[in-house]
């Protein structure tokens, strides 16, 4: 849910500055729709809500739900599914409200469509969102067909890599560590994976794992840099590896265990919403107009796919060999691990 509102007061900035229409003009229904598809997830969301003509403060306006959503049972959602022009699914999605972080928008309990998605989404498809008006059955708003991020083999993330061996179990190779294979002093982590399909700006992160004298199992997340355009491999230094560490824990200096294990994520996102993100990203204010990616016909927002729940477990290299065991790192921080 936070990425689901995360790009909502974006998109009502930019409905105000590129939908063109006079102060004095009649009103017309605009709808702002937000949807993403992730077939790993359980649940598709869509926001929908609606620009507003005002005469004065527009934030004021913003702040009576009334302005900027639509009354239950006013508007339909839909997602539909086809292949090769032909209609092969139809979900009806269902209205529900969550509240939402005070701003300058009103933060009352707000609309929210949702449909059980899990394992009902079809790679071979391409999808369709609808918004209709329930009152005439008319139109308001659809989409252009948009592909899911497609995986396009088991082999996801090929380097850090190891073997298990199959008579004994154990593992064999490196795994997640920092090492100088070329032997240029560079230590670091190259992480290289298979491409997808339809798939654009792909972001890999860590998944570090430590346990406190609790017995408790712990993660943080640290973010790898992200890879331009449409690479495959990126080099994660130990360097920033390291001051991730050491910014997350702090002056926390209590015990705590190493865990010799990594989970290593990646995210990757459809061409939709590349576009979206690299042109909003340079948004300004409201007094300036701003050209933001749109791919609602009848209204404006983002109709996209995205992948999030990739990852591949690996061990962490434990050994105690100065600059490149993980452990011998963790210790010299001086934060707690021994």
């Amino acid at each position: 849910m936070r990425k689901l509102f995360y790009f909502i007061p974006v998109l009502l900035l930019f409905t105000a500055c590129e939908v063109e229409f006079s102060p004095n003009a009649s009103w017309k229904n605009v709808p702002v729709v937000y949807c993403l598809l992730d077939q790993d997830d359980d649940t598709t969301w869509v926001r929908v809500q609606r620009c507003y003509l005002a005469e004065g403060n527009i934030y004021n306006y913003g702040q009576n739900s009334d302005s900027n959503n639509y009354p239950q049972g006013a508007i339909a959602v839909a997602l539909l599914a086809y292949e090769n022009g032909s209609l092969k699914d139809s979900m009806s999605f269902e209205y529900t409200t969550r509240d939402r972080d005070s701003g300058n928008f009103a933060s009352t309990a707000q609309p929210l469509y949702f449909f059980c998605t899990k394992n009902r989404l079809n790679e071979n498809y391409s999808y369709v969102l609808s918004i209709r008006n329930t009152s005439d059955n008319s139109i308001l708003a659809t989409t252009d067909p948009v592909s899911l991020v497609k995986q396009k083999n088991d082999n996801l993330i090929i380097q850090p890599s190891y073997t298990v061996s199959p008579l004994t179990g154990d593992t064999i190779g490196r795994g997640f560590s920092f090492y100088d294979p070329m032997g240029n002093g560079m230590l670091g982590c190259h992480i290289k994976w298979n491409a997808f399909e339809n798939a654009r700006l792909y972001q890999p992160f860590v998944r570090f794992y430590y346990m406190r004298p609790d017995s408790v199992v712990y993660h943080a997340d640290f973010m790898c840099p992200k890879a331009p355009a449409k690479a495959t491999e990126i080099d994660y230094s130990r360097d920033l590896f390291l001051s991730q560490v050491k910014n997350y824990f702090g002056d926390d200096t209590t015990r705590k265990f190493f865990v010799p294990r990594i989970d290593l994520y990646l995210t990757c996102c459809s061409e939709e919403l590349n576009a979206y993100l690299s042109t909003a990203s340079h948004f300004g204010d409201i007094s300036n107009a701003t050209e933001v990616y749109n791919n609602i016909h009848g209204g404006v927002g983002i109709f996209a796919a995205r992948r999030t729940h990739l990852y591949k477990r690996m061990p962490a290299e434990a050994d105690m060999t100065p600059d490149r065991g993980l452990l011998a790192l963790l210790i010299k921080l001086n934060i707690g691990f021994y």
